[in-house]
């Protein structure tokens, strides 16, 4: 009964230890969203700001 003690204990570390790996990535992810959700416009709204000057000056 001890290897089927130590093999249920190993079940229950890996399920943990996919647990903290699928939590880990999840919040990798989400943190990337974050991120590029306002750099993005951030970058249009400049490159907007440049074409239309360079638009402007060759005017």
């Amino acid at each position: 009964m001890k290897t089927e003690g130590k093999l249920l204990n190993k079940k229950g570390q890996t399920a943990v230890e996919y647990i903290v790996t699928a939590a880990g990535l999840f919040t990798a992810i989400i943190s990337f969203y974050v991120l590029y959700s306002h750099l993005v416009p951030q970058q249009f709204e400049q490159g907007a700001k440049v074409i239309l000057s360079e638009y402007e000056a060759g005017s």
